[in-house]
Formats: C-alpha cells, structure tokens, sequence
C-alpha cells in the first residue's frame, strides 16, 4: 500500500539510527518497539477511556432501545443526547486505533522485508545484507522458525513464540479482569477474539522473520505494563470522583440542615 510508505521509509531511518547506537539488530528491534509504543501512548489512553464510558452506557443504551424501539428517529436522538450528557464520543475509541493502525502495519512491513526500507548508505542495511550482527540468543532474526534444519536449533526459537502466545494471553486476561463479563452478545464475542488470537499468533510467528516475533513480545510486555498502569490510573481517578460526590453529599445535607433548623426554631419560638 503507498500510503504505508512513509511510515515505512521513516520507521526504517529511526531503525537504522539506534543500530548506529546497540549495533545489535535485536535490541534495536525492542528498543524501537518501546520507542513507538510511548509515543502512541496517550491515544492508547484515550481510546481505552472512551472504550470503558461506552460499556458504562451500556445499561442506558439498551433502556433507550426500549424506549423508542418503534421510532428510530427519536431513537437517534435520545442516543445523542445521552451522549453528550455523560461525555461520550461515539467514534473516541475508533479514532485513535485508525490513527495506530499505519504505524503498526509500516512497523511490521519494514521488520518482514527491512532491506526494502532502510537506507542503503546506512551500517544496518550492509550488516544484513552480509549478515552481520542478525544473532540475537543464537537467533538469526531474518529468517523464521520454520526455516531452521534441526529441532535443538528451533528451541530458542519455540521459546519465544511460547513467550508471545503467554503474553498475550496474560494481556487479554488482564482487559477481561477489568471489564468483567458482559451480556452484551457484541461485547462477548471480542473477548472470544481475544482469547483466540494470541494461538493465532502463534501459529503465524512460525513462518515470519524472528525479528518480527522480537517485536511481538516486546510489544505484548510493554503492553501488559501500560495496561497496568491504564488500571491504576483509571482507579484513582474513580476513587477521586466517588470522594467528590460524597464530599458534594455531605454538603448538600449540611446545607438542608440549615436550612431546616431556623423553621424548628421558629416552631419552638410559637409553642412557647
């Protein structure tokens, strides 16, 4: 796709520049991976805050769909009222994931085919055109597993796409932890996605370059500590908002007592 090219040419300099630094084609592989998954950081946060509202609405969107299940119309604009009463952007969880998506995709085409992207005047692009420095614990990182001749050469290999099918797993159960079970029949067939795509991985990380495999680990740990940081922070700022309406119920009852006081005064005050 040409729309992926940019990406792709700019993500092989950025590769190609922090080989300049490790001279390892395998730390540069993680640690542009670590590079690139801080910088979308915040969209990954926004679109795990809107993804959480919406399936806080949930409860209101179905009372809705009852309420006006004969006239669409009115159905539409209860929605949006809704919507805009509790902050929710319909499209805030599907934004910032279409704004990832060129990135991921130029990342994985510069990883499967690296010679076509990095600059040909660059030390990366000669050491692996000669294959230098490629090793990464005895993995030759441009090949994939299914291409190595015996089973003890595999085994480094194996483990680290048991390593990616586990962490992935981790990282789903970790979401489904946080979102509890739903019945909403949508909402259950992503987790059922969910639990099936890290196999999925799996199975492909069998036929592709082990640099890409690199890549999917360390995305999936690096994922698995920015979701538990999404938790803590998603957390405190519920426990904030749970003190602040109690603090407003608090004063609004000290307020109605007031209120109410000076009539029981007075009351007193008529008897006597």
């Amino acid at each position: 796709m040409a729309i992926l090219e940019p990406f792709a040419l700019g993500i092989g300099f950025l590769l190609s520049y922090v080989y300049d630094y490790t001279s390892s084609y395998g730390y540069s592989i993680v640690i542009l991976t670590i590079i690139i998954n801080v910088i979308i950081f915040p969209l990954t946060l926004r679109q795990t805050r809107s993804t959480k509202r919406m399936q806080d609405a949930q409860s209101d969107i179905k009372r809705l769909q009852k309420q006006h299940k004969d006239n669409k119309e009115e159905l539409n604009k209860a929605m949006a009222a809704m919507y805009k009463e509790k902050g929710i952007n319909p499209l805030g969880c599907v934004v910032p994931l279409l704004v990832q998506m060129p990135v991921w995709f130029a990342l994985f085409r510069v990883l499967r085919e690296p010679l076509l992207f990095i600059p040909k005047s660059e030390s990366l692009f000669l050491d692996l055109e000669n294959n230098v420095n490629i090793l990464f614990f005895n993995m030759d990182l441009q090949i994939p597993a299914s291409e190595i001749s015996t089973w003890v050469e595999r085994v480094p290999y194996i483990i680290v796409i048991l390593m990616v099918v586990a962490t992935a797993l981790f990282q789903q159960q970790q979401i489904t932890k946080k979102q509890g079970k739903s019945d909403n029949p949508q909402a259950q067939q992503m987790q059922m996605i969910g639990k099936v795509m890290p196999v999925f991985f799996g199975f492909i990380s069998w036929t592709l370059p082990s640099g890409l495999v690199i890549y999917f680990l360390t995305g999936n740990i690096f994922r698995i500590g920015q979701q538990a940081l999404i938790i803590r922070i998603e957390d405190k700022n519920e426990t904030n908002d749970k003190q602040e309406k109690q603090k407003e119920q608090v004063e609004d009852k000290e307020e109605t007592n007031q209120e109410q006081d000076p009539r029981k005064n007075r009351k007193k005050r008529r008897r006597k």
